[in-house]
């Protein structure tokens, strides 16, 4: 059985190919911790805090307060 290997995304997800079959299954794909958002997903929760999601816009909310305060001591070293 010959095998192809293939990667959409230069290297990151690797997928085997069955030359025979067609049939195609990943066997390396990227390991990221789990509050790590793609892109997608953030315009996504956005969009839905936009709309009204009360939990998204309150989470939201959080999430910057905390980013201003961690960023204020690295804005000092950029003036």
């Amino acid at each position: 059985m010959v095998k192809i290997y293939e990667s959409p995304d230069g290297g990151k997800t690797v997928y085997e190919r069955d030359t025979k079959t067609g049939k195609r299954i990943c066997i390396e794909k990227p390991k990221y911790p789990d509050y790590h958002l793609e892109d997608w997903e953030f315009h996504e929760i956005l969009e839905l805090a936009k709309e009204g999601n009360k939990a998204l816009r309150n989470s939201l909310k959080d999430v910057k307060l905390i980013y201003k305060i961690v960023k204020e001591p690295y804005e000092e070293w950029y003036e």
